[in-house]
């Protein structure tokens, strides 16, 4: 396998996905040295995985119950197929739940199932199997209703961790008190000026350097870079998260990313799933609005729970629909691909909150990059 240049061969190389870049380190020597120097190598993955825009991999992340499992899942649309992977790395005595991700990196809080005060931030990436734990500073009484986000500042080159703890998702309100740690350094620094919102607990959003969390007044935003919070109007429209008709506004409503825009979805019981996307970052007279209906799988699933995740190959959008079923739904032709996920935990009813336990999936692009060096990044995540 030496006839070809080094150059050459790291170059093909490097548009490999991560896991079968692990298995060319097999074939011989030349290959296993190239794999093997993550300083060299690992950057330039990196760079080819960002310049992908057709996601393939998705995390499977149950809402609700911290005791049952998160899966990675890739989807090979061409053969209607997919291959799932057991996330597990912080043992059966601890409850794990999902923040968000950043670069092929997962963030994920861990409190543990019966007794102590050892609760954890973790920074885990799959791919190397490599992990950062952070002490937080919340007591595992707090830390079970902490707001977590986890993103990358390109002004400094570092990855951070913001951990908040203000009002609750049924509008009781206690005191804010939101903190930031930067990666490498496993302290915490008090944040000031926290916006007068009712934040309710839901995966943040990572965009144009700022985390987001869905609120029932505005959409709170954070800074990376200057560690400032903000507000977003939501789009000129009815749309405003509520409790009426007893439905959880956790359940219905999501900010998610599509086609690189901040996008607001409301998916309840009704016919239709409104999306609202901002094609210019906090810009309000930017939002343009997408309506999917969705009674087209009426007798599939009891419960019609329809959530976009991405826009991927040709132009379609992927779509989950109930707890275990991908649909890539064809905007223009209005044509749908079903993925039935066998072997994954279907949705629960929660007795206490009168509501479904779903999963919740989310676009995934694994990288080799080391942990213990200073990244040096183009784009966003």
């Amino acid at each position: 396998m030496d006839y070809f240049p080094i150059e050459i061969t790291t170059q093909i190389l490097s548009r490999l996905p991560v896991k079968y870049v692990f298995r060319c380190r097999s074939v011989c020597k030349t290959w296993l040295n190239i794999i093997d120097d993550r300083r060299r190598f690992a950057p330039l993955h990196f760079t080819r995985s960002l310049e992908e825009k057709e996601a393939t991999t998705f995390i499977f992340v149950p809402s609700g119950d911290r005791r049952r499992p998160i899966y990675m899942v890739e989807v090979k649309k061409e053969q209607y197929n997919y291959k799932r992977t057991q996330i597990d790395f912080c043992g059966p005595d601890y409850n794990t739940k999902y923040a968000n991700s950043c670069y092929g990196l997962l963030c994920f809080s861990a409190t543990p199932r019966n007794t102590g005060n050892d609760c954890y931030i973790y920074i885990h990436n799959p791919a190397t199997r490599e992990y950062v734990k952070l002490p937080s500073s919340f007591s595992c009484h707090q830390f079970k209703d902490v707001n977590l986000g986890f993103g990358y500042d390109h002004s400094s080159n570092a990855f951070k961790v913001l951990q908040f703890l203000g009002r609750d998702g049924f509008g009781h309100s206690i005191s804010v008190k939101a903190q930031v740690c930067t990666l490498g350094t496993n302290s915490w620094r008090q944040l000031e000026n926290f916006p007068s919102v009712h934040c309710f607990p839901s995966t943040p959003v990572l965009i144009n350097g700022s985390l987001h969390w869905p609120s029932y007044e505005q959409i709170l935003s954070f800074d990376l870079g200057s560690e400032n919070f903000g507000l977003i109007e939501y789009p000129k429209s009815n749309l405003v998260p509520n409790t009426q008709f007893g439905i959880n506004p956790v359940d219905n409503f999501r900010l998610v990313v599509l086609d690189g825009c901040l996008s607001v979805v409301i998916s309840s019981f009704g016919e239709d799933v409104g999306i609202w996307i901002m094609k210019d970052y906090n810009v309000n007279e930017s939002w343009i609005k997408i309506v999917i209906k969705k009674n087209y799988l009426k007798d599939r699933v009891l419960i019609k729970k329809v959530l976009p995740i991405t826009f991927w190959k040709n132009g379609e959008l992927l779509l989950l629909y109930g707890s275990k079923i991908l649909v890539s739904y064809g905007v223009r032709s209005g044509r749908y691909t079903l993925f039935q996920f066998e072997g994954l935990p279907a949705c629960k009813f929660d007795f206490f909150f009168q509501s479904y336990s779903w999963s919740e999936v989310y676009p995934y692009a694994g990288n080799l990059m080391p942990m213990n060096i200073t990244w040096r990044t183009e784009g966003q995540p």
